[in-house]
């Protein structure tokens, strides 16, 4: 058991309460994001889905990108604070999926949904990005 998740049972995180927390802070970081991020941080999210993509058939690797996606979201932001929080839920977030995303079947429709995202930041269209982020993070939580 990793420190994060050690902590999380110490305190005893529930499910709903871990994304509530990631749904108060990403979908803020994303429409941030979607103002602020430089042309590298929006080539790092567009990495990461092309990464999701081509993992579509590799659950581990698929994680990592997903993962990766989601920190690259939040240093796009621009506040350094979110990015840190967010860091630190992601860490908790893998180590809890990495043993139940072989489960997973849904990785395609993940995949086009960071992609839509991505969109958003890259159309610079705050309010889609808002939206886009927290339609998944709910589909996410009904998983």
């Amino acid at each position: 058991m990793g420190p994060l998740r050690f902590l999380a049972a110490l305190h005893g995180f529930t499910h709903d309460e871990m994304f509530e927390a990631r749904t108060v802070l990403e979908v803020g970081a994303c429409r941030l994001a979607a103002a602020n991020a430089q042309p590298e941080q929006m080539a790092a999210m567009a990495g990461e889905v092309a990464g999701m993509f081509a993992s579509i058939d590799d659950p581990q690797e698929y994680l990592l990108h997903d993962v990766q996606f989601h920190r690259a979201v939040a240093a796009a932001s621009g506040n350094p604070v979110l990015a840190t929080l967010i860091d630190t839920l992601s860490q908790l977030v893998w180590e809890t999926r990495r043993e139940t995303v072989v489960l997973s079947t849904d990785r395609k429709e993940s995949a086009e949904k960071h992609r839509c995202i991505y969109r958003a930041n890259r159309a610079r269209d705050v309010d889609r990005a808002e939206r886009e982020m927290a339609e998944h993070l709910e589909k996410a939580r009904e998983r």
